[in-house]
């Protein structure tokens, strides 16, 4: 196959992929997703940090015992 005989129909496929991209983004059913993924940068570091502490913290009191308490 040669541009020559698909060459034509490539203004029609990217209208169609780009119509059908506008409509994945501007459905309802993704909105809250894609709101959520906006707003991501500007989440509260404070609540990430306490997070990441507390998920650290459970992992070293668990790793403190080094299995001595399972008997």
């Amino acid at each position: 196959m040669s541009y020559e005989v698909y060459g034509p129909y490539l203004p029609l496929i990217m209208l169609i992929t780009f119509v059908a991209l506008f409509v994945w983004v501007a459905h309802p059913k993704n909105s809250k997703k894609f709101d959520e993924a906006a707003q991501a940068p500007f989440a509260d570091e404070d609540e990430v940090e306490k997070r990441s502490r507390e998920q650290s913290e459970g992992a070293q009191a668990t790793n403190a015992n080094n299995g001595r308490n399972d008997k």
